[in-house]
């Protein structure tokens, strides 16, 4: 409405809720359009003096969050009694049955759509697809969307990330605008199941895999060790590169990736041949199929991984204290002897902010990892049962279902020129 209206426009209103859920909001528009000519009548009373527009605009917004805590709250106590609102999750179909002049509701699987969503699981947990590449597979095999038209990847995202898919219905998820966060509620077994909760937990883990390096090369890339492999002298990622030919064979590496950036972020030239790395790893994997190997490599480990971890945050903690140094300069100079303008005192700053916000994040990140207790006795006994199956089943798998597997076993396998490895087991 506001991009069609004109100067000399009137707008008329019944109520002024319409303008906005809170005063300011109501305030704001209102004062928007009055400065640019245009009249706004409301028909439940006037409210064309100031002081009393700021009176209604209050009340109008505070009957707004009433009425939308009652709705919320009505919605609650209908979903705590087993009534679903709004779409059926895709997947499930809702039935209605006349009985004894009642009509009984209930839910069932769409024969349609719940073989699709088996697909869509099976895609992202053995094929290791992300959400556009099994939209774009699903696409190709002719599956369609309710409305008709290709699948795309948020629909993927948003029926792989819904509980209802084991059957769980869970209300007050997301916030709205202009209200709070409403308590969950959470109803286990009220749709029947398209996967068991088990396949439910293996799905979040491949999917909290993939958020770990989100773009999409990482997982579809020909390298085993894409993702997993790291630089054992700065801790950068590994990449896999092809090489020249020779007599009709080429010659594949893995690389630093911060030592082909730049010799300031990674001073060792660490490189590996794809074929003699990846048979060292797995080689070197398969000896923790025994627990008590497990066991030992797992003290080890904490021990330098706490030690790394507590270095880091020394230098993360430096590096926020010199931040806090400079601004604190900055603000003198613009305070105290004027020889920054505010714009010049916002510019100095703005990097710096993002800065800070990267390295706050990274030390809360730290301080948990190194408060944080591993439990080491189940994962002993967990490990060697899954390295164990991934050998078994390694040489008949692509690829890509090879690394979907090693990657729920393996976090990292940091590497030195060397050739020494270091492996760092998936909690």
């Amino acid at each position: 409405m506001v991009k069609f209206v004109e100067p000399g426009d009137v707008i008329v209103v019944q109520f002024l809720d319409r303008f906005g859920r809170n005063t300011r909001e109501i305030l704001r528009r209102y004062w928007e359009l009055e400065e640019r000519g245009i009249s706004v009548v409301a028909t439940d009373e006037d409210f064309k003096e100031e002081f009393m527009l700021l009176i209604k605009a209050g009340i109008a917004g505070a009957e707004s969050r009433r009425i939308s805590e009652r709705v919320r709250a009505n919605m609650s106590r209908a979903v705590s009694k087993g009534v679903h609102s709004g779409r059926p999750p895709y997947g499930l179909q809702r039935v209605r049955e006349f009985k004894e002049g009642k009509v009984i509701v209930h839910w069932e699987l769409d024969p349609a759509e719940a073989p699709v969503v088996r697909e869509m699981y099976r895609l992202a947990v053995e094929d290791n697809k992300g959400y556009k590449s099994t939209a774009d597979t699903l696409s190709t095999m002719g599956y369609r969307a309710r409305n008709g038209r290709p699948l795309a990847a948020y629909t993927i995202q948003h029926v792989l990330t819904n509980p209802a898919i084991m059957g769980t219905m869970i209300y007050g998820k997301k916030s709205r605008k202009g209200n709070p966060q409403s308590d969950l509620i959470t109803l286990p077994d009220f749709f029947p199941a398209i996967i068991t909760q088990e396949e439910w937990q293996r799905l979040q883990e491949r999917l909290s895999i993939r958020r770990e390096t989100p773009k999409g090369q990482t997982h579809s890339s020909v390298y085993l060790l894409s993702g997993i492999v790291r630089c054992g002298h700065c801790g950068g990622p590994m990449v896999g590169r092809a090489g020249a030919h020779y007599k009709e064979k080429q010659y594949r590496s893995y690389w630093c990736s911060r030592s082909i950036q730049s010799r300031e972020l990674c001073s060792v030239s660490n490189g590996h041949s794809v074929h003699k790395l990846e048979k060292a790893i797995l080689e070197y994997l398969g000896q923790f199929s025994n627990p008590e190997i497990v066991r030992e490599h797992l003290s080890t480990m904490e021990r330098k991984d706490l030690e790394r971890y507590e270095s880091e945050l020394s230098q993360v903690e430096k590096r926020l204290a010199d931040l806090d140094a400079q601004f604190t300069k900055r603000l003198d100079d613009l305070l105290k002897r004027a020889i920054l303008t505010e714009q010049e005192f916002a510019k100095a700053n703005e990097a710096a902010r993002n800065e800070i916000k990267t390295l706050e994040d990274r030390k809360t990140e730290l301080a948990s990892r190194i408060g944080m207790e591993s439990n080491k006795a189940a994962l002993a006994e967990k490990v060697p049962q899954e390295i164990t199956a991934f050998l078994e089943v390694f040489q008949g798998t692509d690829i890509h279902q090879q690394k979907a597997r090693l990657q729920t076993i393996l976090k990292a396998a940091h590497v030195y020129r060397d050739g020494r490895i270091e492996l760092e087991f998936r909690q």
